[in-house]
């Protein structure tokens, strides 16, 4: 399920307006125990940051949280951050391995996203910068996309309904 968390921000947040959003970038919290979105961006204000940078986190009970909204410009990849969407996980995957509930959630996020976004690229947070190791050895990367693709297909198949409308209408909200 997806939250609307409305965190408060240091800063007016800037529209990403006519950017192109060509990526969807995966990162992972790189935190073993338990945490929320609002800690998430608690930890980013307390490093002088305007808030949580990503757009959205999934915790490990697979839930959603809309941190950031997916209109404003993102704070979670340098150089990109105008034409991408970030999605954090709960979690630090050199360590341990994404659950089942986590990852069908993603799936389903990820997969809205690059259709909703004209099939932006899904990439880590690593493909885009060597200084990063994000999302971590253990994100299962490749299978996650494949399912991406699957949920996709299956995702585009609805086309025109009125379910679909609603899921699309959603993501953009």
């Amino acid at each position: 399920m997806l939250h609307n968390i409305n965190l408060s921000f240091k800063e007016e947040m800037e529209r990403r307006g006519d950017h192109a959003t060509k990526y969807v970038v995966i990162h992972h919290s790189e935190v073993v125990s338990r945490h929320t979105a609002k800690d998430v961006h608690q930890w980013h204000l307390n490093k002088g940051w305007a808030g949580c940078g990503y757009h959205f986190f999934i915790d490990k009970d697979g839930e959603i949280f809309e941190a950031r909204p997916v209109w404003a410009v993102g704070a979670h990849m340098h150089g990109y951050n105008k034409e991408s969407v970030g999605i954090c996980f709960e979690g630090d995957f050199n360590k341990e391995q994404m659950n089942k509930k986590q990852e069908d959630a993603a799936v389903m996020l990820v997969a809205l996203l690059s259709l909703s976004y004209d099939n932006a690229k899904v990439v880590r947070q690593c493909d885009l910068s060597k200084e990063k190791a994000g999302p971590g050895a253990n994100f299962p990367f490749e299978d996650f996309c494949q399912k991406v693709e699957t949920c996709k297909s299956w995702m585009k198949s609805l086309s025109g309904s009125e379910v679909y409308q609603r899921m699309m209408d959603a993501v953009k909200a």
